[in-house]
């Protein structure tokens, strides 16, 4: 079922409700995120469906990201999934990004998701061929943050086809 799903860009105000999502309330990605927004060339989407969260993205544009500009850390919570969030969220940083000169948008699969792929294949992204070390970091219960490291497919998508 699909639903009217509002999009736009992450507020201060936003960041409570963004934490409750957290695994753990130290872990900090919504603030880090929102610090890395406010210091320019990276930007934190936040999705609604009427007044409840429903997920989250990050375009990164920033000078140093050779994959720039890239969509990152696109989130639907489970519980609202198949609903047109993950679409609503990706359309508004590719619009994002069309505003800002650019003619094509970035983004980094695990090979081995077997969501993620179709996904994004549905969004008129294609492989480009080449592979990117990326490094996952994460919070546990207890607040201890790991990270590990794979490499992920590259995929690109043209802003100028229609």
């Amino acid at each position: 079922m699909m639903t009217d799903i509002q999009v736009r860009l992450a507020s201060v105000e936003d960041i409570p409700t963004l934490k409750v999502h957290e695994a753990h309330p130290n872990a900090r990605f919504a603030e880090q995120h929102f610090e890395r927004q406010q210091a320019g060339d990276y930007y934190l989407a936040v999705a609604f469906d009427e007044e409840t969260l429903v997920g989250t993205c990050v375009l990164d544009c920033s000078a140093d990201n050779p994959l720039a500009p890239e969509l990152k850390s696109l989130w639907v919570y489970p519980e609202h999934r198949r609903k047109g969030a993950a679409r609503a969220l990706t359309h508004y940083m590719e619009q994002q990004s069309a505003k800002l000169g650019f003619v094509e948008v970035f983004l980094r699969i695990n090979p081995n998701d077997p969501d993620a792929i179709p996904t994004y294949i549905s969004f008129d992204y294609r492989p480009t061929g080449d592979h990117f070390e990326t490094a996952y970091e994460w919070v546990d219960a207890e607040g201890t943050r790991y990270s590990r490291f794979q490499d992920d497919a590259v995929y690109r998508k043209s802003l100028l086809a229609r």
